[in-house]
């Protein structure tokens, strides 16, 4: 294989998989190392997904050991063949506190295995007084349903990181030349975009490819980890890794709708990267997809995303379980008016503001979708999740324990089982959830300058003493090439739908929901046949009106609802009804919201 070079018509880049820290498989890694020479491995590390703890609390995604494992063969074959290691939202938060400890391990690693490499940071921490300038100035928005900015939002924030464009790592490149970049908060797509740009490749197929391989093989078909992705000035190809998986035009088209408000704009650091141009082919191997077509439209002022959290209080849970249907019947007087009443009685504060509140999730109802819940038949047996938060961890288990103590034995009409009431499955049977934190700065900031050194600044380092011995085979002894070779993609197979009467569940190939960020959730609605596609939007059956029903909501809660033709798909986006990751959090991830529309009525072919 050839190595290309920075003058070369071509730039090759691999990422193992969308969050560092996750895994990968090491033939696979080895393989597109060994047989593509990528000229970089960048890997992002970044997601708001988990909610506000990470950023909160100072907790990385994963565990330093799993870090280590991930890390030491990027580095090992950064050594050996001299490619770059781009790192963008250290930690998972990308603050600076991450940054310094995925720097501690990546210097460890260096180290530990003789190599030798200049290493460079990049932070996201926003100092507070120039947010408050900023507001103050008037140059700070919402973005998305939020709401406005206020001085005690950001006086109260715990840490406050930007979302950094592809402009600080092209600085870092050309300013430092080093060899491992460990940055903070990224825009996802940003390491990728940068180091294509840095050599010469126009800003809206960088933009278009880092959005795809931010999330490393999940385009491909079966879903994958690891990516093998070849760029030009302008267009860009994909290949998975993994020899049983293909990357589709359909498959790759249809990820611009995956965590996104809409498909055919997605809005970054400087500008809108619109899609819906973009054209898709997939070349002779019939694994490989070209990407050309898509166009980026800056916006007036240069924008980045600040987020940032506050404490909310301390929580205490406690979880068991309803199986009398004599309890079951008047669940509600039961819990709401008996149990939360003699445990207000106990502790007046309750439920006088939200830094004190009792919160019953009732799985077997609606523990899952909330107000979303359009189903309302009692089931046999239901779970309950107590969820309390107060000023102070000691509060919160107090009310905790009454709050238990009253479901396991108050009183309720026509009781027989005067023993008790509720199955507790754990002892203790309270337990401190620790502290709890908000998404309190989640808003768009315009700044003059994307490298500003006051939010990104940079700085370098060398680590290690270069006594190991270079080998340009290096790797080779992870995987067996005829192996690769010799097999062939899966079969990729389509939905038999019945031509009669249907429901969404016969005729789609996938339906989901996501978070769009900590304040929208997302439904996709996927195809695997154009007239299955068709069919449904010509039935014109996911209406507001039907989203209106399905999930009870209001035509102002409805941010997008489109179909998007590229990718035989349709896409709706709601405002999330409570705060993603904090108190009353029923979906952290947003990926159990897509039920309703299974059942959805799709009526015949040609009615």
């Amino acid at each position: 294989m050839v190595k290309f070079s920075k003058q070369a018509d071509e730039i090759r880049i691999l990422t193992a998989n969308a969050m560092l820290g996750y895994g990968y498989k090491s033939d696979h890694f080895w393989f597109g190392i060994h047989e593509h020479r990528p000229d970089a491995i960048v890997i992002d590390s970044g997601s708001t997904d988990g909610g506000p703890f990470k950023l909160g609390m100072g907790r990385k995604t994963v565990a330093d050991e799993s870090y280590i494992r991930d890390l030491t063969p990027y580095i090992t074959a950064c050594a050996h063949y001299g490619m770059k290691l781009l790192i963008s939202s250290a930690g998972g938060d990308g603050s600076d506190k991450h940054v310094a400890e995925i720097l501690a391990i990546v210097n460890k690693i260096i180290e530990d295995n003789g190599f030798k490499f200049k290493v460079a940071t990049i932070g996201a921490a926003v100092p507070k007084g120039l947010i408050r300038q900023k507001l103050k100035d008037g140059k700070i928005s919402p973005c998305g349903p939020v709401p406005p900015l206020t001085p005690e939002d950001i006086d109260s924030a715990v840490d406050i990181v930007a979302q950094m464009g592809p402009e600080p790592f092209i600085k870092a490149l050309e300013e430092e030349k080093p060899d491992i970049i460990v940055a903070g908060r990224a825009y996802d797509p940003s390491p990728f975009a940068a180091f294509c740009m840095n050599l010469g490749v126009e800003r809206a197929p960088a933009f278009h490819l880092g959005k795809i391989l931010e999330c490393g093989g999940q385009c491909a078909v079966p879903k994958g980890r690891s990516m093998i992705a070849t760029i030009r000035k302008d267009s860009f190809d994909l290949t998975p890794l993994n020899p049983i998986e293909r990357c589709t035009p359909l498959s790759v088209a249809a990820h611009s709708l995956y965590e996104k408000t809409r498909p055919d704009q997605l809005p970054g650091p400087g500008g809108v990267l619109h899609l819906d141009q973009a054209q898709y082919k997939v070349l002779k191997d019939g694994r490989t997809t070209r990407c050309w077509g898509s166009r980026f439209v800056p916006t007036p002022t240069y924008q980045i995303k600040l987020e940032g959290v506050s404490l909310v209080g301390h929580r205490a849970i406690f979880i068991g379980g309803f199986r009398d249907p004599i309890l079951i019947s008047q669940l509600d007087d039961f819990l709401e008016n008996r149990v939360r009443n003699y445990t207000r009685g106990l502790f007046p504060e309750l439920d006088k503001s939200d830094d004190c509140r009792l919160i019953f999730h009732v799985y077997g109802r609606n523990a899952i979708m909330g107000p979303l819940e359009p189903n309302s038949e009692p089931a046999h047996e239901v779970g309950v999740l107590g969820e309390v938060v107060a000023p102070t961890a000691a509060k919160a288990m107090a009310i905790c324990n009454s709050a238990r103590v009253s479901c396991l034995h108050l009183y309720y009409p026509g009781i027989l089982a005067t023993t008790g009431n509720f199955a507790s499955p754990l002892s203790p049977h309270e337990q401190d959830a620790g502290a709890v934190f908000k998404f309190s700065l989640y808003h768009l900031m315009e700044i003059d300058d994307p490298t500003d050194p006051t939010i990104f600044p940079i700085k370098s380092s060398t680590a290690g003493a270069g006594t190991f011995v270079n080998d340009e085979n290096f790797g080779k002894q992870f995987f067996n090439l005829d192996n690769f070779l010799k097999i062939s993609p899966e079969e990729i197979k389509t939905k038999s739908v019945p031509t009669g009467p249907a429901t969404m569940r016969d005729v789609a190939s996938v339906v989901r929901s996501k978070n769009s960020g900590p304040f929208e959730l997302t439904f996709d609605i996927m195809f695997d046949d154009e007239k299955h596609y068709q069919r449904v939007k010509r039935a014109n059956v996911l209406t507001n009106e039907t989203i209106k029903k399905l999930y009870q909501i209001r035509d102002e809660d409805i941010v997008v609802n489109m179909y998007f033709d590229p990718a035989l798909a349709w896409k709706c986006t709601i405002r999330r009804p409570w705060a993603q990751g904090s108190v009353g959090e029923r979906d952290t991830l947003g990926t159990a919201q897509h039920a309703p529309l299974l059942s959805v009525a799709v009526p015949a072919v040609g009615a």
